[in-house]
């Protein structure tokens, strides 16, 4: 007999957002506290706040938080008689301002053509459309870092749009849009103070949102487990051993990853329930947490990566299907040179090189260590982590690199 497990399996689901906050909740009513003023105020420049997060850390809540902030703004804009509307878009893979703004367009509903338009007679429009209906848009730019990362937009087009009200003043004097941009980590704020300078130092709020403690991953998929689960089909040692495991701390580290806690609680739960145990038990967490349950790719950290971070970390792939083993790092930087060529790029000289390996190292998404006994001479040896798999990675990294630059160039003819 099955459905001894779960309640409501959609509780587990990525794209859920809990109806109430029990972590990032000061963060949160600091952003809606802040966006109700704005609407209050009226008047003003356009708003941008950044989120982000810490390099290599995943699942830690930046995007739920935007989402949970937006709709209970929603809820609050509309309790006082204001028209708010907020628009989500992942800009990751956008080709370009006008597919973003052609989004912003359709979530707003307005009746405009985009095609064939002028990006400032877009954004006037829309600056209109909400002068017109006394309405307020929050924009939030979610895998922002992955816009300034690519050459999809222009210094320009990003000015732009984000100072949008500098461009075309608004008719009443009040701002309407405003933005929420959500990346990765840090180094965002590097890449904007490096392409746009003016809007950087305009930011009007920053939040860093560290990686999750045991105690918070237990508060989190505690709550998705009285959601979605029986009652009785799990208990406290269990929710204690998934938190304790991704949980982070200064001195031990850790991912601080809630996704991948509540993966791996749903993961024991679905294995549990195959074998209609109607309780979760230990061996079904550990077999959660094994590699074919859990991926071990972090897909968010990769397409953070620098274009030529990507290309050395394909290189490092490339190697590893072919013969597999610790590679050297004049092997790997040899293989860097061919790819970056094959892709119409000028590789980075040997010290670059260098800080791209130690930044990839940095981030988990590989190992190196100084050779010893069976390589002649002192070198950098490389790979991945074992739970990485090179050839799925390899397929990752193609496919990042086909959206970003496009494919390989054919070779000249001689």
């Amino acid at each position: 007999m099955s459905g001894k497990i779960f309640t409501n399996r959609g509780v587990f689901d990525e794209t859920y957002i809990p109806s109430t906050l029990l972590v990032r909740d000061s963060e949160a009513n600091v952003l809606i506290t802040r966006y109700l003023s704005r609407l209050g105020e009226g008047s003003g420049s356009t708003d941008v706040t950044v989120l982000y997060g810490s390099i290599g850390k995943v699942g830690i809540g930046k995007t739920t938080l935007a989402k949970y902030v937006s709709r209970v703004l929603s809820k609050k804009a509309e309790d006082k008689g204001i028209n708010f509307k907020p628009v989500y878009i992942n800009v990751y893979g956008a080709s370009s301002l006008h597919q973003i703004l052609s989004r912003i367009v359709s979530e707003l509903e307005m009746n405009i053509p985009v095609r064939g338009n002028a990006t400032i007679e877009v954004l006037k429009a829309i600056s209109d459309f909400l002068y017109i209906k006394d309405a307020y848009a929050l924009i939030i730019l979610d895998e922002f870092q992955s816009l300034l990362m690519s050459s999809k937009l222009s210094d320009d087009e990003f000015y732009l749009l984000l100072r949008v009200y500098e461009e075309i003043p608004p008719k009443d004097n009040i701002n309407r849009l405003n933005f929420m941009l959500v990346s990765q980590d840090f180094r965002i704020l590097s890449y904007m103070k490096e392409r746009i300078p003016q809007v950087e130092s305009q930011i009007g709020f920053r939040v860093h949102l560290r990686p999750y403690s045991s105690d918070e991953l237990k508060t989190i998929i505690e709550q998705r487990a009285i959601e979605g689960l029986y009652e009785n089909s799990y208990n406290q040692d269990i929710l204690n051993m998934i938190a304790d495991y991704y949980g982070y701390n200064d001195i031990k580290g850790g991912e601080g990853s809630a996704r991948k806690a509540i993966l791996t609680l749903r993961m024991a739960a679905e294995i549990a329930d195959a074998e209609n145990s109607g309780r979760i038990e230990e061996r079904h967490v550990r077999e959660a947490l094994s590699t074919n349950a859990v991926s071990n790719i972090p897909l968010d950290i990769i397409r953070a990566l620098s274009l030529h971070e990507l290309l050395i970390l394909q290189s490092i792939s490339n190697l590893l299907v072919a013969k597999g083993g610790w590679l050297t790092s004049g092997e790997v930087e040899d293989e860097y040179s061919h790819l970056s060529y094959a892709y119409g790029e000028e590789p980075r000289k040997h010290t670059q090189f260098y800080e791209y390996i130690k930044n990839l190292n940095n981030m988990g998404l590989i190992e190196s260590k100084i050779s010893g006994k069976g390589i002649r001479g002192k070198t950098t040896i490389i790979r991945l982590p074992l739970d990485i798999p090179a050839e799925r990675l390899k397929e990752v990294l193609e496919s990042i690199l086909l959206d970003r630059i496009g494919g390989p160039k054919p070779e000249q003819g001689n």
